[in-house]
C-alpha cells in the first residue's frame, strides 16, 4: 500500500510515522471490510538492513493503534508486527529472496488487505486478527538479457469464527513462474504463469490460474 508518511533514514536504519487506518470486520460480518480513520496515533515503523557481497538482510517492526469509534461505542487496541527479509546471492547468476512476517492487527499491510486488522464483538469491542505470512523465491539469470523467477507465497490467519463467521479468509497461497527479456537496457518484456488458492474458515476453496504479460520501459 502507498500512504502518507514521514521517514528518516540514516545508514542501515530507517524510521517512519505513517497514516493510520483501521480495517475491521463487523460482528458476524465474514469478509465485509469497514475502513475507519479514527486513530489519533500514526503507525510507527523501524527497519535495520545489513548489506554485503553475499546479499542483504533486513529486520523490520511495526506498531500501530487500532481504533473503532461510533455513537455509543469506542474501543482501541494495539497492533504490532515483525518482518524478516533478505536476498542471498548464490553464485554470479542466482539468488534466493525471502520474507516472513508475523503479527497481530496488521492485516491491512499483508497481501493487499487480504484479511482485516480486527473484528468487532457483540459489544462493539475490537478483537485483533493474528497473521503469519511469507514468500521465498529463486532468481536465475540465463544471460545478460534473459532472467527468470520462481517463487511461492502463503498467508495464514487466526480468526475467532464466533465473531467473524465462517466466510472469512483462513489462508491463501500462490506460486509464480516468469521469464523477463531485456532487448534494450531500459526495456523489459515478460510473461508469468500464476496459480493461486484462497481458503475460507468453512473449508471452501477457490483456485486462480492466470497468464500475465507485460512490457515496461524505464525512463
Amino acid at each position: 500500500m502507498r500512504q502518507a508518511q514521514l521517514r528518516y533514514t540514516s545508514g542501515p536504519w530507517s524510521f517512519s510515522i505513517e497514516n493510520p487506518e483501521t480495517v475491521y470486520t463487523p460482528y458476524q460480518g465474514n469478509m465485509a471490510q469497514i475502513q475507519g480513520d479514527d486513530g489519533a496515533m500514526p503507525d510507527v515503523t523501524a527497519r535495520y538492513t545489513m548489506k554485503g557481497d553475499w546479499g542483504h538482510f533486513s529486520v523490520g517492526a511495526l506498531a500501530r493503534q487500532l481504533k473503532y469509534q461510533t455513537l455509543g461505542a469506542n474501543d482501541t487496541k494495539t497492533g504490532f508486527g515483525l518482518s524478516l527479509s533478505g536476498k542471498w546471492n548464490v553464485g554470479a547468476n542466482d539468488d534466493i529472496r525471502y520474507m516472513i512476517t508475523g503479527g497481530t492487527g496488521i492485516g491491512r499491510y499483508i497481501g493487499l488487505a487480504l484479511n482485516n486488522d480486527a473484528v468487532l464483538d457483540a459489544d462493539g469491542d475490537l478483537d485483533n486478527i493474528d497473521v503469519v505470512a511469507g514468500f521465498v523465491g529463486w532468481r536465475h539469470a540465463f544471460s545478460p538479457k534473459l532472467r527468470g523467477n520462481i517463487f511461492y507465497s502463503r498467508a495464514e490467519y487466526d480468526n475467532d469464527t464466533s465473531l467473524t463467521g465462517f466466510g472469512i479468509t483462513k489462508s491463501a497461497q500462490s506460486a509464480h513462474v516468469n521469464l523477463i527479456y531485456s532487448p534494450l537496457p531500459k526495456l523489459d518484456v515478460g510473461a508469468e504463469l500464476i496459480w493461486g488458492q484462497r481458503e475460507i474458515e468453512s473449508g471452501d476453496r477457490g483456485d486462480l490460474n492466470r497468464l500475465q504479460t507485460h512490457v515496461k520501459y524505464n525512463f
